[in-house]
């Protein structure tokens, strides 16, 4: 599920080829779109963890950029914790909902990338990380489910000299497809799943640990430590 599509286009994709996953188990209409947001509430979790020195969101001032499928659900995690939440979209329906429903202040899109917040999260349309956006940024961490957040791999540098820390996005946002994995080849997929979307905290940990270490962007690093990863899982399965 992406931007423009939901469970019901996936479901007419279904009856056409055997090559979908995400439908079997929902009875939520969600679909794994809840696991891209508690992916991406724990990615959160671990990025104020490393750059604001505290685990608590409680009265941290959060933006997020589009409160769609995983941006409402995103949105419902952070008000729980305590955040302070300010959003926009394209669609007014979606604003309203998160206004209403949780006290959400709804800020215009050209405005919301330049409000003075602890965390903005993308999650909406990709390349909003531009030049223009670096030199004014105010946020300190960036951390959200948009995918091709950057728009050229540059930015993620730019972003690290200014002091910003930056959640690469296809670590991030992975809870949706770990999902979709979980519930088609695990025999315990749900046990799975929360191990597995544990496991984007932790990974983003070591991101962050090693771009400290090697004074290198965050993008660099995850693309390096992705490399390593398949590359020991190539070696098992040569050996076995």
């Amino acid at each position: 599920i992406d931007t423009g599509t939901g469970l019901d286009d996936i479901a007419v994709m279904a009856e056409q080829t055997p090559y979908v996953v995400g439908l079997d188990h929902r009875d939520d209409g969600l679909g794994p779109s809840a696991s891209t947001a508690r992916g991406v509430f724990r990615g959160v979790e671990a990025s104020v963890r490393h750059r604001l020195g505290g685990r608590n969101l409680s009265g941290l001032r959060v933006a997020i950029q589009g409160v769609g499928h995983v941006g409402f659900q995103l949105a419902c995690h952070l008000s729980q914790a305590g955040a302070d939440l300010f959003v926009s979209d394209v669609n007014a329906d979606a604003l309203t909902k998160a206004q209403e429903q949780l006290g959400a202040t709804i800020v215009s899109s050209e405005r919301l990338l330049d409000l003075d917040v602890d965390v903005l999260a993308p999650c909406a349309m990709g390349a909003v990380i531009t030049p223009q956006f670096v030199k004014h940024v105010k946020a300190s961490v960036i951390a959200g489910a948009a995918n091709n957040q950057l728009l050229s791999v540059d930015m993620a540098e730019a972003l690290r000299k200014r002091g910003v820390l930056y959640a690469p996005d296809f670590v991030i946002n992975a809870g949706g497809i770990i999902d979709a994995w979980c519930y088609r080849e695990s025999d315990q997929p749900a046990e799975q799943l929360e191990r597995l979307l544990d496991g984007i905290d932790h990974t983003l940990a070591e991101i962050y640990r090693r771009s400290d270490q090697q004074q290198q962007s965050t993008a660099a690093i995850a693309e390096n430590l992705a490399k390593e990863r398949m590359q020991q899982h190539h070696s098992v399965s040569d050996a076995a």
